[in-house]
């Protein structure tokens, strides 16, 4: 039989067996040029491999004071902006009262039969396979359909007073 809330088999991916492979690769790969290094380093005396690390330092550093002190000091190579095409065809929210769309009361109707509908389809065994399926294909339907009869109400208020709330 069909459970919504059932207990899962914990079962391994595939994936993780992969990603653990490739990880046992790049530790390997660093292993070895860790290895080459050291094995180069290790005829430098203390005082070479401090020298050597103060040079590779102020290279490495100067290089990058230089970088973003020019970037800060030239200002003929600043960002230009540049103004930008929105495409026809891109929505666009529209706060234009002339474009809400009213719902009339047989349209309104119509939600309330099918909301009726999918109620009633948890009264049975059968039904109630199908009330999953569609909200295991539709998630968002209930909320939709909620959110319709919320603007719908609102709709009524606004006629109602002849202003909006």
């Amino acid at each position: 039989m069909f459970k919504l809330f059932r207990r899962r088999k914990v079962r391994t991916s595939v994936m993780y067996g992969a990603f653990q492979k490739l990880g046992q690769v790049v530790e390997r790969k660093q292993r070895k040029a860790a290895d080459y290094l050291n094995q180069k380093t290790a005829t430098l005396s203390r005082r070479q491999a401090v020298t050597g690390l103060i040079i590779f330092c102020l290279m490495f550093g100067g290089s990058s004071a230089f970088t973003i002190w020019h970037s800060l000091s030239s200002p003929g190579s600043a960002i230009k902006i540049q103004s930008m095409s929105v495409s026809r065809h891109s929505m666009t929210p529209v706060n234009d009262a002339r474009m809400r769309v009213e719902l009339t009361s047989s349209e309104m109707e119509s939600i309330r039969l099918f909301r009726r509908y999918l109620d009633s389809l948890q009264l049975t065994r059968s039904g109630r396979m199908i009330y999953d399926s569609i909200v295991r294909v539709r998630p968002g339907l209930f909320d939709s359909l909620a959110f319709i009869e919320q603007a719908y109400h609102e709709q009524l208020k606004t006629n109602e007073d002849g202003k909006e709330k």
